[in-house]
């Protein structure tokens, strides 16, 4: 099990898309190699949609729900990011349905 500590990669705001996209490299690689990866957002106070979309949003173009729950488990994660993750990954979720839908 591998251990990303957010605040390492992005300090107390976790609000960048350049951001995201660092911890979205090692979780896509990490997961393809059948990984567990434990997000630890301790320390990390701000939070934003772009940082989010680029982390785990993006994810979702080339995995499963399923798969996002198994190999990635967040924690230290305040209420507001939480509603924050949560809503990226719904629309993440809707907009790959749509665009495969679109493309059938």
């Amino acid at each position: 099990m591998n251990t990303i500590k957010v605040y390492d990669l992005t300090g107390r705001n976790a609000i960048s898309m350049q951001k995201g996209d660092k911890i979205y490299q090692i979780l896509i690689e990490n997961i393809m190699e059948k990984q567990k990866t434990i997000l630890d957002f301790k320390d990390v106070s701000l939070f934003a949609s772009p940082f989010f979309n680029a982390a785990i949003g993006h994810l979702l173009k080339d995995i499963t729900i399923d798969e996002l729950l198994i190999y990635m488990e967040p924690t230290n994660l305040n209420d507001t990011g939480k509603e924050l993750l949560n809503l990226v990954i719904s629309n993440a979720l809707s907009f790959y349905s749509e665009k495969e839908n679109k493309s059938e």
